[in-house]
């Protein structure tokens, strides 16, 4: 009683994910409490007994069972609502995992699934995200940079989020300072098992290219080509507006402009437990109204895990312009290293 009273007064069921989820190991290790999410081949679980979460290999999962309803996203694209199970079949040693939902009731192999998430969850506790901060300092030329960089992510039923953030500055004596400042968001809604719609908006101010502010506007079709429990291939087509503010120059070349374009991006990423991570992502905009005139944009990024929500970044980014429509560089060029915390 007293449980259902709090319930209601925190507003409803996204507040009262029960506790008595079970999950037993191959070695038989047994835990009871609440399974948090299953992401790259980790399963997420908290125990009240637990300081902290801890996260498990999936493919060493032998049991599992919940009385709450999940959002299961399985390797075929499928995303089925229900309540789970895992188990061995009758006379058979192979393991099989149960989605039981108000229509009907699914099986399938464990390896097939590959997204768990919760139901039932708040919009706060969907939310996933990094923040990350590097320093560098060399007394032979008294040239310092520093990097900060943030990201957060939502990830629904049909729709996704992003949004990402970056700052760089560099000085050194006797040198020009240069800083280089993104922001990055992008949406994508499933229309099928693979195919999605996207949209993308993006800044970039560059010191390097001359550029005081660009900001880019697009949208298209994608096409999730490979989809597993540690790796992710995406493709997207469609077309994009951007409009260029460049420094004064000193022959009063025109600094404002406006271009349509197409759109063509891949994304990869890649996970291996509890360690090593991998995201890249490339987009080119070949120009509709200038022709012959081609840009790219990517951004890879390794992190490695160095404790429990701490790790290493290595990130490489890069800003190519076949034919700057002023005097600049064609290259924005990249590499930083910071220390992050993810949640």
């Amino acid at each position: 009683m007293i449980h259902i009273g709090v319930c209601v007064l925190l507003g409803g069921a996204a507040f009262c994910k029960r506790k008595d989820d079970v999950v037993v190991m191959n070695n038989g290790d047994h835990f009871t409490g609440e399974i948090k999410s299953l992401a790259y081949g980790e399963l997420v679980f908290k125990s009240d007994y637990m300081d902290e979460s801890v996260h498990l290999d999936w493919k060493k999962v032998k049991t599992l069972e919940s009385k709450d309803e999940f959002i299961v996203t399985l390797s075929n694209g499928d995303r089925i609502i229900g309540v789970v199970t895992q188990g061995k079949k009758e006379n058979d040693d192979d393991k099989t995992f149960k989605i039981v939902s108000t229509d009907a009731s699914v099986e399938v192999s464990p390896s097939e699934v590959i997204i768990l998430g919760q139901q039932e969850n708040s919009l706060w506790n969907q939310l996933t995200g990094s923040v990350s901060y590097g320093f560098g300092f060399s007394s032979g030329n008294s040239a310092t940079n520093s990097s900060l960089a943030a990201d957060v992510a939502f990830q629904g039923e049909k729709n996704a989020i992003a949004l990402a953030g970056s700052s760089q500055f560099d000085s050194q004596a006797n040198a020009k300072n240069t800083n280089r400042i993104t922001f990055d968001s992008q949406y994508a809604r499933m229309l099928t098992n693979h195919w999605l719609a996207a949209a993308l908006f993006s800044l970039l101010k560059s010191n390097q290219q001359e550029l005081n502010l660009r900001s880019t506007y697009g949208g298209g079709i994608g096409r999730k080509l490979v989809q597993t429990d540690r790796t992710a291939l995406t493709t997207l087509g469609g077309l994009a507006y951007s409009h260029e503010n460049y420094t004064v120059q000193p022959d009063n070349i025109e600094q404002v402009r406006s271009n349509a374009e197409a759109l063509v991006g891949i994304t990869f990423s890649t996970f291996r437990f509890s360690k090593l991570s991998f995201r890249s992502q490339t987009l080119v905009f070949p120009s509709l109204s200038d022709l012959g005139r081609l840009r790219l944009s990517s951004q890879s990024n390794l992190r490695i895990e160095l404790m429990r929500n701490f790790n290493w970044n290595l990130q490489l980014y890069e800003n190519y312009d076949t034919r700057p429509p002023v005097h600049a560089p064609k290259n924005d060029l990249g590499v930083t290293t910071a220390i992050g915390w993810t949640f």
